[in-house]
């Protein structure tokens, strides 16, 4: 079996030769070995550079999600984080002609609900989620309409003395938790009165006091956990509404004209705003009801029972659109639908309930709603 000879030996075996042959050739035989020398360590070099190298292994990375922003469960804009996690405050705002306009904190309410007290003169009922401006008012009386109105808010009900048809009704519900901040039975200290407006209307609250009051009360806050309207961005309808106008009876009649996605309100031909601020209302979304009332006596008190189901139109998103109330009690928030039951969807932004009376009109274009 032959042997195979290495580098080495075959270069010994040169060198050996070399000595045979004598001076002449060695030094031709040196110059081939250091050839033969340099061939083998690029070889060797080669070698070692042309072993595999192994790959880098690469992991998947999975894109972090975007997070869903937070909307109000009121009127469905984006908020913060933690500022739907508040009771609901509600608060009766007046709106006496020569008065109490311009009001305060009006432009912060994510829902204003507009009804009329008695003499054909309306008050608001404001209802603060989100924002939490640091005037609101003239703060003005309770009706037991408006305290059936909130009660499915579970709110922080802020006004200053009631009717006498609701004073009993409310001492019950006070008992039952429901919290009742009367500025004149029960919770003073969460209201102030400016010197330069007239009396009376010139009561004043901010939610920041509102909410520590209650706390001292035992009402103590937690989120608002329910959904209220569906909102969407896309219209109920094809009918046009860019300028709407409400007649509540002879002599008072409010306007929403469209201004840039929103609607301005306008009473009278007054466009409203915030005393502490020139800039209209941005109103998104306007609900016209129909609910039947009844004149008690001769300070024009009504009966008005707000519990149940009632011809409506909806305003938004450009549209007009004939709906239904559908209000079942104290314990569940009204929803707006369709004739055939399905829930009508709002454009996200301040929402106004406007209550007419029987025979109000709501007129858009050559289109009249009465009922």
């Amino acid at each position: 079996m032959k042997r195979r000879r290495t580098n080495s030996a075959f270069i010994s075996e040169i060198v050996a030769a070399t000595r045979r042959c004598g001076d002449a050739f060695a030094g031709h035989a040196l110059r081939f070995i250091a050839v033969l020398a340099f061939a083998a360590a690029i070889t060797a070099d080669c070698a070692k550079r042309t072993a595999p190298v192994p790959r880098p292994s690469f992991s998947a990375v999975r894109p972090s999600p975007i997070p869903t922003p937070e909307r109000s469960a009121l009127n469905g804009t984006v908020i913060s984080r933690n500022s739907g996690q508040h009771r609901v405050v509600a608060v009766m705002i007046d709106n006496y002609p020569t008065s109490a306009r311009p009001q305060s904190g009006l432009t912060d309410a994510d829902i204003v609900y507009e009804v009329e007290a008695e003499g054909g003169i309306t008050r608001y009922m404001a209802l603060f989620l989100e924002k939490t401006p640091r005037r609101i008012g003239p703060v003005r009386s309770a009706r037991t309409y408006f305290v059936d109105l909130a009660r499915p808010y579970d709110p922080l009900f802020a006004h200053a003395g009631e009717n006498n048809d609701v004073w009993e009704p409310l001492k019950e519900l006070r008992a039952s938790g429901f919290a009742d901040m009367d500025e004149i039975v029960g919770t003073p200290e969460a209201f102030w009165r400016d010197p330069s407006r007239e009396m009376p209307h010139n009561l004043y609250t901010s939610v920041a006091r509102l909410r520590s009051t209650a706390r001292k009360y035992g009402w103590h806050d937690r989120p608002f956990g329910h959904r209220h309207f569906v909102f969407s961005s896309k219209s109920n309808s094809r009918r046009t509404a860019p300028d709407v106008i409400l007649t509540f009876w002879n002599g008072y009649t409010v306007a929403f004209r469209a201004n840039a996605g929103a609607y301005k309100r306008i009473i009278n031909g007054q466009v409203q705003h915030d005393l502490e601020n020139p800039t209209p209302y941005r109103v998104a979304d306007i609900i016209a009801v129909w609910i039947p009332a009844k004149v008690l006596d001769d300070l024009g008190d009504l009966s008005m029972p707000v519990y149940g189901e009632f011809p409506a139109v909806l305003v938004s998103g450009g549209a007009a659109t004939a709906a239904r109330w559908v209000a079942l009690g104290p314990n569940e928030l009204p929803r707006l639908t369709d004739a055939k039951g399905a829930s009508l969807a709002l454009s996200p932004g301040q929402i106004y309930v406007e209550v007419l009376p029987q025979g109000g009109t709501l007129r858009n274009g050559k289109n009249i709603w009465s009922h």
